[in-house]
């Protein structure tokens, strides 16, 4: 087995691109004052920076000062036990809607809480932001130049996996794979890993040897120890050469794909942004008659 598989880590951009989506409803209850807050709603933008926004979305902002947020609770069908909260965090004046979660239920059959610390990016849309906040949202105003600052002084800001997340995330791609996780592929083994953001429990991933980008992703907090032990992570590879595609249009009702603008985003954040680990392992011992 391929010994880049047990450097491989998680992510939630998808990259899988923003597609246009309907509003959805609200619920008549004010959104939770922690999400709210400038540095968690400036956090958002950074993540969106990252993965989703383009310069036609930057330009929109030229001479603006003041950079409103909207943001509402989500009715979502839960189960009666299920605490979860969700909320929509819409940005009007480049039409992208962000919808997080946090997650606070149970699985009684297991005995164990899935509660996450905070609130976290599930679900990226591009929306046709209404003139006026939807009822129930709260309207946050921040300004531009204060936001600019932040993501300034943040830009190398970055925090990766440590070696027993890693562990877990190598045991995880192979038994999603299929393979044994003990056996190694000889040679040198390059992994380029993107940064984890504090919004999102996503993690991307490009094996370089493979020309493959991974990426995992959980509902609770992928550096939270009882994740590993009770929760699974979901897994998706990526071939860059034959997966990649100008638009999804060209495979319609697939999500096998990603676009040439996601596959850049991804690898922006994994080899500019992130952190490139190698390891050279030996060659197997020859059999001994």
């Amino acid at each position: 087995m391929k010994a880049w598989l047990w450097l491989v880590l998680l992510l939630s951009v998808a990259a899988v691109q923003a597609q246009e989506v309907p509003p959805p409803a609200a619920v008549g209850v004010a959104p939770p004052a922690e999400i709210l807050e400038p540095v968690y709603l400036f956090e958002v933008v950074r993540h969106l920076y990252q993965w989703y926004l383009d310069e036609t979305d930057i330009e929109k902002l030229a001479g603006i000062k003041d950079f409103p947020f909207w943001v509402r609770r989500v009715d979502v069908r839960l189960d009666p036990e299920d605490r979860s909260q969700v909320a929509e965090i819409l940005l009007p004046l480049v039409g992208v809607s962000a919808r997080v979660k946090k997650a606070d239920y149970a699985i009684a059959d297991m005995g164990i809480a899935v509660k996450s610390r905070g609130f976290r990016i599930v679900n990226v849309a591009r929306v046709a932001a209404p003139t006026n906040p939807p009822p129930g949202a709260a309207v946050v105003t921040a300004a531009v130049a204060d936001m600019v600052a932040y993501l300034f002084r943040t830009r190398a800001q970055a925090e990766f996996p440590d070696a027993a997340m890693f562990a877990r995330l190598r045991v995880a791609l192979l038994e999603q794979l299929g393979r044994d996780p003990a056996q190694r592929e000889a040679g040198e083994q390059i992994v380029h890993v993107a940064p984890l953001s504090p919004v999102a429990n996503e993690l991307w991933v490009f094996l370089e040897n493979k020309q493959m980008l991974v990426r995992f992703a959980s509902d609770l907090d992928l550096e939270n120890p009882a994740m590993w032990e009770h929760q699974s992570l979901a897994v998706r590879t990526y071939d860059v050469l034959n997966q990649t595609v100008v638009s999804l249009h060209e495979a319609p009702g697939s999500n096998a794909f990603l676009t040439r603008d996601q596959v850049g985003r991804a690898l922006f954040n994994c080899v500019v942004l992130g952190r490139r680990l190698a390891v050279v392992n030996p060659a197997p011992a020859p059999d001994v008659p």
